[in-house]
């Protein structure tokens, strides 16, 4: 029998596997790999989530929330009732006499009288007295710059609007129209008698030496961008802008101006609102206010009139 040659202590040899077995041994290797690398990343998914669970428990619990994320922040059963938005204020006083609203569908207040004088020397145009004054200062200041303003049209009674419109409603009557289509085409061209601003006393139609026309054109004098800039700083506002027909129901006239007073003509100029729309806006409340009278009226014989 032969010898033995291993010694007792030495390793058994390996044996040798074929090529198919090693392959196979190698895919076994790999596919348990896989599977270690998909269990750690599950694994440090899971850490995450449990992380990032804990830290907004931590912040709810911080701003007084329950843990529980499934909770909404508000309810409708338990959201505080909305605060309801501040009231729209200005500084202006609608009780003043001088923000009287007159328009088509507002007539003088009963009772109304005004204290007019002389505003333009040269054609003899009376306002109410403090607005007189106001276009003198201002015609003045014009003057210095080389513009020239001419009070064309200034207050005017009821009583001689009435004569005004009477005699448009004759001329329309020889148009062929009965007298009440003849009426509603003169409410067209010349104010009903109360629901003019003219018979206010603050109403100013203002043109110029070269432009004596009162009609759209005069909005391309130098007499008009004077008065875009500089009118509101003697009290006037342009009543009937351009884009704001829709609203005041008269065509655009910029010619016509009116005194609020120096303090209120800021105010309505910086709105960017029509007179209609700063009283909508702000002066609801004192709708209802009586303006205060300021005397007796005197007559003004005004052979040039607008509508307004």
């Amino acid at each position: 029998m032969a010898q033995d040659r291993r010694s007792s202590g030495a390793p058994p040899r390996r044996m040798q596997l074929s090529p198919a077995a090693r392959r196979a041994a190698a895919a076994r290797r790999r596919k348990r790999i896989r599977r270690n690398r998909i269990v750690f990343g599950l694994l440090v998914l899971a850490l995450v989530l449990v992380v990032v669970l804990g830290v907004r428990a931590l912040l709810a619990v911080g701003k007084g929330k329950p843990a529980d994320t499934s909770v909404p922040d508000s309810s409708a059963a338990s959201a505080p009732a909305a605060t309801p938005a501040p009231a729209v204020t200005t500084s202006v006083d609608f009780t003043d006499a001088r923000m009287i609203l007159v328009n088509n569908n507002m007539g003088l207040p009963d009772g109304y009288t005004v204290e007019t004088q002389v505003g333009d020397a040269a054609t003899g145009k009376e306002l109410q007295t403090e607005a007189a004054q106001s276009f003198a200062a201002m015609q003045a200041a014009a003057q210095l710059e080389g513009v020239s303003l001419i009070l064309q049209s200034g207050y005017r009674s009821v009583e001689y609007q009435q004569g005004l419109f009477d005699q448009q409603v004759e001329k329309m009557i020889k148009t062929g129209l009965d007298e009440e289509q003849a009426r509603e085409q003169a409410k067209t061209v010349v104010a009903v008698p109360g629901y003019s601003e003219h018979n206010t006393g603050y109403a100013a139609d203002i043109l110029t030496e070269s432009y004596r026309i009162m009609d759209s054109g005069f909005a391309d004098t130098d007499a008009y961008a004077w008065l875009v800039k500089h009118a509101a700083e003697y009290g006037f506002i342009e009543r009937y802008p351009e884009d704001k027909s829709a609203i005041t129901g008269i065509i655009f006239e910029p010619w016509h101006w009116r005194y609020v007073g120096a303090e209120n003509a800021a105010a309505i100029q910086a709105s960017g609102l029509c007179l209609e729309e700063f009283w909508a806006t702000y002066g609801s409340a004192a709708q209802d206010t009586p303006v205060p009278e300021s005397g007796s009226a005197s007559a003004d014989g005004d052979p040039a009139s607008s509508a307004a």
